[in-house]
C-alpha cells in the first residue's frame, strides 16, 4: 500500500516529499504566468484519501494504484530503472526539455513481505538527494509520477495547491477510464491496464486555469512486469490558441510499445 504527500490513499507514510515541482522558465507576456498562481474560486479543501465504499472502475483503480502490492515479488537488489522524458512544445516559455532515470532498487527484504527501497531522481547536475524508505509494499514511483503532475500542473495553471490534490484523488475515485491494453515489455507482449483521468475538466475553477484544464493523467499497469508501473504519462494541453503544451513521459526500461 501506498500513502503519497498528496494523500490519495492510506497506507504506509513517506516521511517525505520524493520529489519537488521543477522550476518552469517564467512565460512571457502572451503565455502563462507560472509564478503568479490563480486564486482558486473554492475554499480550501482538506487533503483526504478517496472515499471508502467505492465502485466499479473507481474501485478498481483506487486497488491496481494504491493497495496492489507492486514490488512485493521484486527481489532484493532489483534496480527498477524509469526514463522521464520532458518535452515542451516552446522551450523559451516552459523551460528546457530533457531525458533522464529515475531509480528505484530494493535494497533488502524487510518485515511481513515488504521491502526496504532507495528512490534515487534524475542523474549529474539534476540529481536530487536519494531517498530510502523502508518497509514498502507499494511501488514509491507512482508517488514520484503523481508528485511531478500535480506540482507541475500547477506551476502551468494556477490554483490551491490543497484544493488541486483534492479534485486529482477525487477524480481517481470517481471517475477513471480503464481499458485493457498489450504492452510490450522486453521483446514479449504482455497484459495490462491503462488508467486515465482528467482531473479538472469539469472543475467549477476551469476558467481559472489558463487553458490547462484539459490535462490528462494516464497510468499504465501490469502485474506481468516487474513494479507493475509501466509507463506514467502527463498531458498537459491547453485550449487556448498558441499557448505551450507540455508531456512528460515516465518509461519503465524495457516498455517498448503500449496498445
Amino acid at each position: 500500500m501506498l500513502k503519497s504527500t498528496l494523500s490519495f490513499a492510506t497506507g504506509a507514510v513517506l516521511a517525505v516529499t520524493l520529489v519537488s515541482s521543477a522550476p518552469l522558465s517564467p512565460a512571457s507576456a502572451a503565455g502563462p504566468d507560472v509564478n503568479k498562481p490563480a486564486e482558486a474560486e473554492a475554499a480550501k479543501v482538506p487533503e483526504k484519501a478517496p472515499p471508502k465504499g467505492l465502485e466499479g472502475d473507481g474501485k478498481k483503480a483506487t486497488e491496481m494504484l494504491f493497495d496492489a502490492k507492486h514490488i512485493v515479488n521484486v527481489p532484493a537488489g532489483t534496480e527498477l530503472v524509469y526514463k522521464f522524458n520532458r518535452a515542451p512544445s516552446d522551450e523559451k516559455l516552459l523551460g528546457k526539455a530533457f531525458t533522464d532515470d529515475i531509480k528505484v532498487k530494493v535494497e533488502s527484504d524487510a518485515a511481513a513481505g515488504k521491502k526496504n527501497v532507495l528512490v534515487s531522481i534524475y542523474t549529474g547536475e539534476r540529481a536530487r538527494e536519494p531517498n530510502r524508505i523502508t518497509d514498502m509494499d507499494g511501488n514509491p514511483m507512482l508517488i514520484v509520477y503523481l508528485d511531478n503532475a500535480l506540482g507541475h500542473f500547477r506551476q502551468l495553471a494556477g490554483g490551491d495547491r490543497a484544493y488541486l490534490k483534492n479534485q486529482f484523488s477525487k477524480s481517481i475515485g470517481n471517475q477513471p477510464k480503464i481499458t485493457p491494453v498489450k504492452i510490450t515489455y522486453k521483446g514479449a507482449e504482455v497484459e495490462g491496464q491503462s488508467v486515465t483521468v482528467t482531473p479538472f475538466a469539469d472543475d467549477p475553477s476551469r476558467a481559472k486555469m489558463r487553458g490547462y484544464e484539459g490535462a490528462e493523467f494516464k497510468i499504465v499497469i501490469s502485474d506481468k512486469i516487474p513494479g507493475q508501473f509501466a509507463r506514467m504519462t502527463s498531458s498537459f494541453s491547453n485550449s487556448q490558441k498558441d499557448a505551450p503544451t507540455l508531456t512528460e513521459t515516465t518509461t519503465l526500461d524495457g516498455v517498448g510499445d503500449v496498445k
